[in-house]
Parts: structure tokens; C-alpha cells; sequence
């Protein structure tokens, strides 16, 4: 599945949260939602980490936190970038894949 065909999925799912909890979702909200998520991201790494107060939580529900939040923060980018009509696709490969002919072997990920 591209980036573009998730958001446009995830753009349904964010439209029925709008409609459950009386958001509006402007351009403003789904960028500051996208900072929230980031921040929320940040605490659960924190947590991970044992750099912040302790919630009692185990250590299986830090990493389902900390899995969850880079969900959410990977689900309002996409939205942004939909509301925007930012091709992610297309974007990556030009402001990233444009260095693939300089990967040498050791940078590859082992197998």
C-alpha cells in the first residue's frame, strides 16, 4: 500500500473521531494534533527509557505505549499531508532515495 492510499483511509477513521468528539478539523488542528502526537510520542520514549516518573505500568504496556504513539504520530502526518496534498511518495524519493548511489555495502542493513 502507497502512503497516499493509507492516508486516505486514515482520513475516513480521523473523520469519524472528528464526528464522535466535536472536533473541527482545520488546517490548524490537524497540525497542532500532529504536534501533540509528538509530544505524547516523546513521554513514552521518555518512560521507555526510565527517564521520566513512573506510571507503574510493565514494561510490555511501555513498549505497546510507545509502539502506539509512533502509530499516531506516523497517522497525523499522513493527514497533514493529505489535507496539504503533500505526495509523501514522491517526496521521499526525492529528498531521500536521491542518495541511493552512495550506499556502500556496510550501510546495508543485515539480513
Amino acid at each position: 500500500m502507497e502512503l497516499g492510499e493509507l492516508g486516505e483511509e486514515l482520513e475516513v477513521i480521523s473523520r469519524v473521531y472528528a464526528r464522535r468528539h466535536g472536533v473541527e478539523r482545520t488546517d490548524d488542528w490537524l497540525v497542532l494534533k500532529l504536534h501533540e502526537e509528538v509530544g505524547e510520542l516523546t513521554q513514552a520514549y521518555l518512560e521507555r527509557g526510565g527517564r521520566s516518573r513512573s506510571r507503574g505500568s510493565s514494561a510490555d504496556d511501555v513498549d505497546a505505549a510507545f509502539r502506539a504513539e509512533l502509530a499516531d504520530v506516523l497517522a497525523q502526518l499522513l493527514l497533514v499531508a493529505r489535507r496539504f496534498d503533500v505526495d509523501l511518495d514522491a517526496e521521499i524519493e526525492r529528498k531521500w532515495f536521491r542518495w541511493r548511489h552512495l550506499i556502500e555495502p556496510e550501510d546495508r542493513l543485515e539480513a
